[in-house]
């Protein structure tokens, strides 16, 4: 899962370029939810690709077409793919350690990427997930509307993404499942700013404190997977935490209505994956 990836600063839009959603390695490809969210708001490079490749959660560019849509998303065919169907009875014991240690921030930016609504952050104060010591940093987090992944073959009304990246490039993501219920503060500032139209950008004024969604006793569903968009890379660390939280049916509402009317893949195959444990 060692690589070395070259990260650039930009604003995703509609069409997402095969050549610059992957790097090539010596045993694999990896990517980042372009990263976009497909992702961090960077995105990887990979040579020889140049053509601009359009994807979707529907049609013709839809899940099902993915892996075909061009040669860096092949792995969306792969045997490890994100998300799953998770059940209720399943342990939250796992092999692994987690350490969050969140900062509050303010002035980062929120896109609507034509896929997702993104916040992303710019560097500054680190925001850091430990998985078993190693280091991640929080890049960004954005929106599914329904959850991408289910509970007892179940959807919630929303599932965020909070995606990390460690300095060799191995990505771990949190999956928070979103329910309709009490108005949410955190939600609310980041609300007031979405842009309506694909492309564009806002910068958050508010302080934007991605801590306050988590709790210390906070149970996890462990398992590995891939990233949830093209190009479906896999080696993804995922922790989808069992407890939803609270968002008001409004706050759903103004974010289903910026993003695609369905922007879930669908649940993929396990394929003899075991919940609660990591590839070291």
């Amino acid at each position: 899962m060692h690589l070395k990836i070259l990260f650039i600063l930009s604003v995703v839009i509609t069409f997402v370029s095969c050549g610059t959603n992957s790097v090539k390695d010596k045993s694999n490809t990896k990517e980042t939810e372009t990263i976009h969210d497909a992702g961090t708001g960077n995105e990887k490079i990979q040579e020889n690709q140049t053509e601009n490749v359009h994807w979707s959660y529907d049609g013709e560019s839809g899940p099902e077409k993915w892996a075909t849509l061009c040669p860096a998303y092949a792995a969306c065919n792969g045997k490890k793919q994100s998300p799953v169907d998770l059940s209720s009875a399943l342990s939250a014991e796992a092999n692994v350690k987690l350490d969050r240690t969140y900062h509050c921030v303010s002035d980062i930016e929120v896109i609507n990427n034509g896929h997702s609504v993104q916040i992303n952050y710019k560097g500054g104060v680190v925001n850091v997930l430990k998985v078993n010591g190693k280091e991640y940093e929080l890049k960004q987090f954005h929106f599914h509307c329904p959850s991408e992944h289910t509970l007892d073959g179940e959807h919630f009304d929303g599932e965020a993404h909070f995606v990390h990246v460690a300095e060799d490039g191995d990505i771990s993501v949190i999956g928070v499942f979103l329910k309709e219920g009490a108005k949410s503060d955190f939600m609310e500032k980041i609300i007031k700013s979405i842009p309506e139209k694909p492309g564009e950008s806002h910068i958050i004024t508010d302080e934007i404190c991605a801590g306050k969604v988590f709790s210390p006793d906070d149970e996890y569903y462990v398992y590995e997977g891939s990233l949830t968009t093209p190009p479906c890379t896999e080696g993804v660390n995922w922790f989808v935490r069992k407890k939803p939280v609270e968002v008001s049916k409004e706050q759903i509402e103004a974010i289903k209505k910026v993003m695609p009317p369905h922007n879930a893949r669908p649940v993929q195959p396990l394929n003899g994956r075991t919940f609660g444990q990591l590839d070291e």
